[in-house]
């Protein structure tokens, strides 16, 4: 398939050679061609990326008693804690009195469970004494007792660890940090999420190892699951990487956003469609010179970065078995003799591999008798040939980007 890919190539450079050397009298420009094209090599082949940011490894939730009275919080969101940190207090006076009501109320309780025994012992003995006929009401009024007394003993169990709770909490007073971390958000009035789901009183992102966040877009759920290895790539950087996989995608929490659902065409239009994203996280084996906070990407891994043999067909490499060279264009877009060094040679492809010399991203010309040192050039890629553009403009949450990197 890439034999036959260059093949179709090489038959269009001819013609735009042909093209060129009709017209005026000036120089016609080369048309120079790229190597990672020809090679099937580089990043020239079209891969998903998306959006990522890097986070702490862990979101720790705090609640709130609701049944006790808040006295103070101690901190604000983006304070840095240490583990065992003070959060927020309990008012202790109001503890103190909200101990001694739910004791009166313990103790009444457990007085009225004494009171229905007696009276269950009572009716015992006047059913024993009573007829035949009445002794049938006297067992309803006993097992009556006894489903209040079973309630009152369940009442009496939980409003125990009410007051174990509330001793607790008269003898600290205070909340402490589980772990160290960042607050990330305090909900002092409550409430509720989008999605139904009580919010935490205060959330700790853990400090630790990072993880990446990204969010995928329906439209493409298909493209990755859970398990799956991926590469995380600098925004800033884009040869420096780091290894993962996809730890969890949470389909069950749908995200909003002003740019929801919204995802380029891969034809290059201005298509937009609109449909749900999702988060997903990435557990990195190695986090070494990420920074909280910090924007990448997420590419599955493919074998995209794998060192492959650039194998360069022979009709492009002159004097192959002395001093081989090819025709390449410089800095400044100008045709040049450019030394290589040759490794195996296939012959079922006529190629030879380049271990010297040109990298994917260099151009290099057919040679023919238009080739001349200082000729100028005209560039020519894949895109030159297909139409097809690659985005320039930043990713969009949830989406896949396409084109290389």
């Amino acid at each position: 398939m890439r034999n036959r890919r260059s093949t179709i190539l090489i038959l269009l450079l001819a013609a735009l050679l042909a093209l060129s050397g009709c017209g005026g009298a000036s120089a016609p420009a080369v048309p120079v061609q790229s190597v990672g094209m020809i090679t099937g090599t580089g990043a020239s082949l079209m891969f998903d990326s998306y959006a990522g940011i890097v986070e702490s490894g862990e979101t720790v939730n705090i609640e709130k008693d609701e049944g006790l009275e808040l006295s103070e919080i101690c901190v604000s969101p983006g304070d840095l804690v240490k583990e065992g940190q003070v959060l927020f207090t309990y008012n202790t006076e109001a503890l103190s009195l909200e101990l001694e009501k739910k004791a009166l109320e313990l103790e009444q309780l457990k007085n009225t469970v004494e009171t229905k025994r007696s009276q269950i012992e009572e009716l015992e003995r006047d059913r024993a004494n009573a007829g035949s006929s009445a002794q049938l009401s006297y067992t309803l009024q006993i097992q009556e007792l006894q489903i209040e007394v079973a309630e009152t003993g369940f009442s009496i169990t939980a409003k125990e660890k009410e007051i174990e709770r509330t001793k607790n909490a008269l003898e600290n007073g205070k909340v402490l940090s589980p772990v160290d971390g960042t607050i990330q958000k305090i909900n002092e009035s409550g409430g509720y999420d989008d999605y139904g789901q009580k919010l935490p009183f205060m959330t700790v992102t853990q400090l630790g190892d990072f993880r990446i966040k990204g969010t995928i877009n329906e439209q493409n759920r298909g493209s990755l699951y859970e398990g799956c290895s991926v590469i995380v790539r600098s925004r800033v950087d884009s040869n420096r990487t780091w290894d993962g996989f996809i730890e969890m995608i949470d389909w069950n929490n749908p995200q909003s956003g002003n740019n929801q659902g919204y995802y380029p065409s891969p034809s290059g239009g201005d298509e937009m469609a609109a449909s749900s994203k999702y988060p997903f996280y990435v557990a990195l084996n190695d986090s070494e010179g990420l920074m909280l906070g910090q924007h990448v990407y997420i590419e599955p891994d493919n074998g995209q970065y794998e060192q492959a043999a650039m194998m360069l067909p022979a009709m492009y490499i002159l004097d192959p078995n002395t001093s081989p060279w090819v025709w390449a264009s410089n800095s400044k877009d100008k045709l040049e003799k450019r030394s290589v060094t040759l490794g195996e040679y296939d012959g079922m492809l006529d190629c030879f591999e380049i271990l010297d010399g040109l990298t994917a991203d260099d151009y290099i010309a057919f040679p023919d008798e238009t080739c001349t040192a200082g000729a100028p050039v005209s560039r020519y890629d894949e895109n030159s040939f297909s139409g097809d553009v690659a985005p320039s403009a930043e990713p969009i949450d949830g989406a896949m980007i396409y084109g290389g990197a």
